[in-house]
């Protein structure tokens, strides 16, 4: 007990903060505390062990099953003893393997040398890049592959028919069916990505350190190799695991432009084991597939983590200063016809090769150019249906995984690091999984309760498992917009009174409202353009437009697909502008709001002043 002399020199007991009534005083609100952070935590907590645990423990599961977790059967290891004498699973693992690797590095080269361009150049063309990057991105896997298609396959393909008809070329010169073509489609659409993820990485270096380099007599291009890169080593790294797990995934561009050639990888041979191939649905060898998946996914990322944990990457500091812009000189010419060319094969063409097949009555007939074809399929009553499915599915999943990814990056802030890292490393097993992977496992869980076999079939399990394969995406948007609110201000509102809740939607969501509703569109984009979950549910009314455009597709019908492709384009248009007008009016009422509190600041202090003056 510490002891202090009183004003009468008697020396007087202060209370430690332990003790006594000022130690039980100070202990109520904190055990008040606790209890609202539990009330609010434990149901969410709960929420995740069911949504992310529970269906990789039943993936697991049903690797020891003769039959599905959810259907009779027996417990047996038959399944592993036969598992790795398969050919086709080793071709398989092999495919994946490669593709994944090679598309990573090439697409990583390009974005580098892409974001040097738009960051460090002077070039006019550099402002292009971002744009047209950003709507690659925006643009479902199928419908990229499937702008390819129009472009060069071997029949009816844009190109080959201009040079059939233009110069006289009889056999196609450009075939983008088979392994070409998906390299090609799968590396582009991983440029996008890359540059995005690593642009804002490099804009937010330190130019102190390019101008040190400078004075120290390196040119350019020594800086950007020595300095630059290194600096940026967790960006490219994070992003370079990513690739790797999205070329492990692949799965549209193989379904559409591996079919003639018979290439099968990880995520079609799972379809197949799963009953959609000719042979009976071979359960356990799929979630055996799946579980190595997932183990080899978790092994680089913890590889990953304990690499870049020995190290410091400190590059942004607190002055900000632009970096000096380079001059490429002799070589500006090439540099600006090798950004244009890669814009041009990358965007331009395959949205026009859209365009332009949606204009056609058929594919080869270059004549009769007219609206027949949105008209048409806008009056099939499954097209107008799969629009209102995928309108309904976007809307839900969007908010319902934006909320619950804030919700989440809110309570990890609370917590100490290991459970903060468990509570993330749960968020991110479907980043680990293929949707096909994702897609079973969470029937496997949700099935397996009689309750919910009812599900089965409807939009709430397809709703169900687009939220759990999109929430890693929404929890890195909150993870990355909630490290920018102070602390503090959750604090403030605590003390002012304000439960969890209450400090959740109007504190965190108020002040991160432009990345909430960014990640709502994207997330949106997202489930209107997945294919794996709804086509391996098979439900028959709820087709999205992403399975009624396959079906087009594989059916031949190339016109009506691109015309339904287009139509989602616009839609997609029409949610960035309601995102975009949202944004305004939310910026436009907190910044009236500001002003009104400024005034009402200014008159109470004016008031305040008078009322001194007159004492």
């Amino acid at each position: 007990m510490n002891r202090e002399p009183s004003m009468t020199g008697i020396v007087q007991p202060i209370d430690a903060p332990g003790s006594g009534h000022a130690g039980s005083a100070r202990r109520a609100p904190l055990r008040r505390r606790n209890w609202r952070q539990a009330v609010w935590s434990v149901p969410l907590l709960g929420l995740l062990l069911v949504l992310f645990v529970w269906p990789l423990l039943m993936l697991l599961i049903g690797a020891f099953r003769s039959k599905a977790p959810f259907l009779p059967g027996e417990w047996t290891l038959d399944a592993w003893r036969v598992a790795f004498h398969n050919p086709g699973l080793l071709a398989a693992i092999w495919a994946s393997v490669q593709l994944a690797f090679v598309s990573t590095l090439a697409s990583l080269a390009i974005a580098i040398a892409l974001a040097f361009v738009s960051e460090r150049t002077d070039l006019r063309v550099r402002r292009l890049i971002t744009p047209c990057m950003l709507l690659v991105f925006v643009t479902p896997g199928i419908f990229y592959a499937i702008a390819f298609t129009q472009l060069a396959n071997p029949w009816t393909g844009l190109i080959n028919d201009a040079l059939r008809h233009g110069l006289g070329i009889a056999t196609p010169w450009l075939n983008v069916q088979g392994w070409w073509g998906i390299y090609t489609v799968l590396i582009l659409k991983k440029v996008a990505l890359t540059y995005l993820f690593i642009a804002g990485a490099f804009r937010a270096l330190d130019s102190s350190h390019d101008e040190a380099s400078y004075l120290s007599g390196a040119g350019p291009l020594r800086t950007f190799l020595r300095i630059n890169l290194p600096s940026l080593a967790p960006a490219l790294t994070s992003i370079a695991l990513l690739g790797l797990i999205a070329g492990l995934q692949v799965f549209e561009p193989i379904l559409i432009l591996g079919g003639p050639d018979n290439i099968v990888v990880i995520a079609t041979l799972l379809l197949n084991l799963l009953g959609g191939g000719a042979g009976p649905a071979d359960y356990a060898q799929a979630s055996i597939l799946s579980s190595l998946f997932v183990a080899f996914v978790a092994l680089i990322y913890l590889g990953q983590l304990r690499t870049l944990g020995r190290k410091g990457y400190v590059s942004i500091s607190g002055k900000f200063s632009r970096a000096r812009l380079v001059s490429l000189r002799g070589v500006r010419t090439l540099v600006t016809f090798s950004v244009l060319g890669f814009l041009l094969v990358s965007f331009a063409m395959p949205l026009g090769a859209l365009l332009f097949s949606s204009l056609q009555p058929y594919p080869g007939v270059y004549s009769g150019f007219s609206l027949d074809r949105y008209i048409g399929v806008l009056q099939q009553p499954r097209v107008v249906e799969a629009i209102r499915v995928t309108l309904v599915l976007g809307a839900i999943v969007g908010g319902v995984v934006m909320t619950l990814g804030f919700a989440v990056a809110t309570l990890a802030r609370q917590l100490g690091r290991r459970r903060q890292a468990a509570i993330r490393f749960a968020t991110l097993i479907p980043l680990a999984m293929p949707g096909v992977i994702t897609t079973v496992a969470i029937s496997w869980a949700w099935l397996s309760i009689p309750a919910f076999a009812q599900l089965y079939g409807s939009i709430w399990l397809v709703a169900l498992a687009l939220i759990v394969t999109a929430m890693p995406f929404a929890s890195q948007i909150a993870l990355s917009a909630t490290a920018q609110i102070s602390p503090s201000l959750s604090e403030a509102a605590r003390m002012s009174g304000a439960g969890p809740t209450q400090t959740f939607f109007e504190i965190i969501l108020a002040l991160a409202a432009p990345s909430f509703i960014a990640g709502w569109f994207m997330t949106a984009l997202m489930v209107s353009g997945n294919l794996e979950v709804p086509l391996l549910l098979k439900s028959p009314g709820v087709n999205t437009l992403a399975v009624i455009t396959y079906n087009l597709q594989s059916a031949g019908d190339y016109s009506m697909a691109a015309a339904l492709l287009m139509i989602l384009m616009l839609f997609s248009l029409l949610l960035w502008g309601a995102s975009q007008t949202t944004l305004w009016a939310f910026r436009r009422a907190r910044h009236l709001n500001n002003q009104r509190n400024k005034q009402r600041l200014l008159s109470i202090e004016a008031g305040t002043s008078g009322g001194l003056g007159n004492e």
